[in-house]
């Protein structure tokens, strides 16, 4: 369950980016650090991710056998997938690929979270810095994803209405699957 729902979230992934209309934050600062280092975007996901791994670590979250591999499942299907992802033209059919990019991303995050072979590793990150500060999640996550918006921005990552719309909509369907 846990590897289909990497599958189905890294081609959702996928699509959004070729949609072009901005990224979620975490992505748009993969984005941004790929632009620099001249990785490819699942190399820098690999990356990312063990950070976020260590990090968690650091947090005192202790990471699942899950979120280690996670990151390592994520970027190589991504490396895979992404070059036989079309453009997308139109308008309406690139809002839509970010709608529904994003919807089955969520769908594909529920799988893996259903699994329960750990967290993944930017969850780990923020339920330990929310036993840490005491903070509500809402108030850790939001930070969290400003930290990751702004970093992306910073490094050139796709940031635009995509990114609006992905921010809104990952908490309500990652909610409907995960209650599904």
């Amino acid at each position: 369950m846990g590897l289909c729902g990497v599958c189905l979230s890294a081609r959702a992934c996928a699509t959004t980016y070729r949609a072009g209309l901005g990224l979620g934050p975490l992505f748009a600062f993969q984005e941004g650090v790929a632009k620099h280092t001249g990785m490819s975007i699942g190399t820098t996901v690999m990356i990312v991710g063990v950070s976020l791994v260590l990090l968690a670590t650091l947090v005192r979250n202790r990471p699942g056998p899950g979120t280690m591999v996670l990151p390592f499942l994520m970027g190589a299907i991504l490396d895979r997938i992404l070059p036989h992802v079309g453009e997308i033209n139109g308008l309406v059919f690139r809002y839509a690929a970010v709608l529904l990019g994003t919807f089955f991303m969520c769908c594909g995050g529920a799988l893996v979270i259903s699994a329960a072979l750990g967290a993944p590793a930017i969850d780990g990150v923020m339920l330990g810095l929310t036993k840490m500060t005491g903070w509500p999640v809402r108030r850790v996550r939001l930070a969290m994803e400003a930290t990751m918006l702004a970093l992306g921005w910073v490094l050139g990552g796709s940031i635009g209405v995509g990114t609006v719309i992905t921010g809104g909509l990952v908490g309500p369907s990652l909610h409907f699957w995960l209650t599904l």
